[in-house]
């Protein structure tokens, strides 16, 4: 082989290797492990996606990881994107948390707003229905066409109607002459109670009061007129392959940033003014108990 041969030979190996390199840096980039969140969609995404984004920003920040947000259509959705590993922190409800920890050995609720261990409901009624603020069960609701709001939702279905059935020994069935089981978001439940589209409905109170201060919704039209003993809802719940992903003890720093968001920005994006605080599964054993008694879980 000549001079000229070797050299064409060697310029090609350069060549390729220096091609295999490209290709070898590129899908390394491409595999940088990336923390991927989503949230349970109880209000338009339009509203949704901004704050989670913001939250997703200063988590990558906080622990120097790349952080995605992830929207789900709704919340079965963000349940199954859970369980698959598409997601793995997801602002969950109470009952969808459990049940996304039920389908994902391991997994842990490790935070939730300092509102959420004393989450509660409001019956809320249009002014038409006659129906008074009581602070027992108002049983005037009987015969009444009454909407719930989506059927996985713990505060808009799961809850009021567990309360609902143990204050009257009745189904929503036999209670009601007309009731709606999947009503949709929280400020559409109000909005309809409030257009008289159904007598009277349930709403999660954060969303109720925070509606009538916006002066999205009329109170004098849209009455509240029971609230619901409190419960444990609203959660981040962390999936354990952070663990083989990030390394050890990563969802125990994932914890403590979340805890430790104080900018009021942030804050106000979750909904949770009050802040953060740290959450077990164990708090969620009353939903769980609940979930197993109407079919939601099963071994």
């Amino acid at each position: 082989m000549n001079s000229q041969a070797r050299t064409h030979l060697t310029i090609a190996a350069l060549a390729s290797i220096g091609l295999t390199c490209l290709v070898s840096c590129g899908g390394n980039e491409a595999q940088v492990p990336t923390l991927r969140i989503t949230a349970l969609p109880d209000a338009k995404t339009t509203e949704l996606d901004p704050k989670y984004s913001l939250v997703a920003s200063a988590l990558s920040d906080a622990l120097g990881v790349a952080v995605e947000y992830v929207p789900v259509a709704d919340y079965g959705a963000s349940v199954e994107a859970f369980k698959n590993g598409d997601v793995q922190l997801a602002w969950f409800g109470g009952v969808t948390g459990v049940q996304a920890r039920h389908a994902v050995p391991g997994a842990r609720a490790i935070a939730y707003g300092t509102i959420d261990p004393n989450f509660r409901s409001y019956f809320i009624a249009n002014v038409e229905t006659g129906i008074q603020p009581s602070e027992t069960f108002p049983m005037a609701l009987r015969g009444k066409r009454f909407t719930f709001g989506n059927a996985d939702s713990t505060s808009g279905r799961v809850m009021p109607r567990y309360f609902l059935m143990e204050a009257t020994g009745e189904t929503p069935d036999e209670f009601f002459s007309e009731f709606n089981p999947n009503g949709g978001k929280h400020p559409l439940v109000g909005k309809n109670v409030e257009k008289g589209v159904w007598d009277a409905g349930v709403m999660n109170f954060k969303t109720y009061e925070d509606m009538v201060a916006a002066g999205a919704l009329d109170p004098a039209r849209c009455v509240k007129i029971w609230e619901t003993p409190p419960y444990a809802d609203y959660n981040w719940t962390a999936h354990p392959d952070l663990e083989q992903t990030f390394g050890e003890g990563f969802i125990d720093r994932l914890q403590a940033a979340l805890v430790g968001i104080d900018d009021p920005t942030l804050l106000e994006a979750l909904q949770r003014p009050g802040g953060l605080i740290k959450a077990s599964n164990e708090d969620f054993a009353a939903i769980e108990v609940i979930c197993r008694e109407v079919g939601l879980i099963r071994d």
